[in-house]
């Protein structure tokens, strides 16, 4: 019997990559009931949306070499944000290898001696949303960035998540991802206290991002 991998992935400096290592981990020894001598644990933090990852590769690596009998991901976007990626990868984990692969937000699983058509085709919408968020996402911070630079050059320290460019103008940082899903985390009605801790964002710093939420409001509808 093969390994059970779990693969996890971020695209901010964010802490989630924990919360996806507890989802996945609890999901692979409680409700699977598998021994964590045989569960390992793939990670990336990147910020592509392409599969060309360390911890991807290593995670293919294995499969092809016939260690892992089931791969678990917390949702289809961790996996690949691009449906050619996610196809690609259905293909080779699937159908070429014949490794499970597990899908929690969605409830669902594809097994090669189990294989059905529906579960796959619903896991294609999913990855075409996913990369459809993806491209939103990036078109409007860039037209974020452009309405504030019509605003004038900024003057003083810039706020979490920006950085002051070469002319002086607000741009993205590292943590601009980050102060956008603080963001959402609070409209789903999380506490500042509670993000705090899960992200290791200061609460006063949250309270700043609240209060600037036009700043980050462009990519976070």
């Amino acid at each position: 019997m093969g390994k059970t991998a779990l693969y996890c992935r971020v695209s901010t400096k964010d802490q989630s990559l924990d919360r996806q290592r507890q989802l996945t981990w609890d999901y692979a020894t409680d409700r699977l009931g598998i021994e964590p001598a045989d569960v390992e644990v793939f990670t990336d933090k990147s910020t592509g949306t392409n599969t060309d990852r360390t911890g991807y590769r290593d995670l293919m690596t294995a499969v092809d070499d016939g260690t892992i009998e089931r791969v678990v991901a917390s949702e289809v976007s961790r996996i690949s944000r691009s449906v050619r990626d996610f196809s690609a990868t259905v293909h080779r984990v699937v159908d070429d290898q014949e490794v499970g692969l597990h899908i929690l937000d969605m409830g669902l699983s594809l097994e090669p001696d189990e294989d059905d058509p529906y579960t796959r085709a619903f896991l294609q919408v999913a990855a075409t949303f996913a990369e459809l968020e993806a491209s939103i996402r990036r078109q409007n911070t860039r037209e974020g960035i452009a309405a504030r630079r019509d605003l004038g050059k900024w003057h003083g320290r810039p706020p979490f998540g920006f950085e002051v460019g070469p002319e002086g103008y607000l741009v993205a940082g590292d943590d601009y991802d980050l102060a956008v899903s603080i963001l959402d985390e609070l409209e789903k009605g999380e506490s500042k206290r509670g993000l705090a801790k899960r992200t290791g964002v200061a609460r006063s710093t949250i309270q700043s991002i609240e209060a600037n939420r036009e700043l980050y409001v462009e990519t976070s509808k």
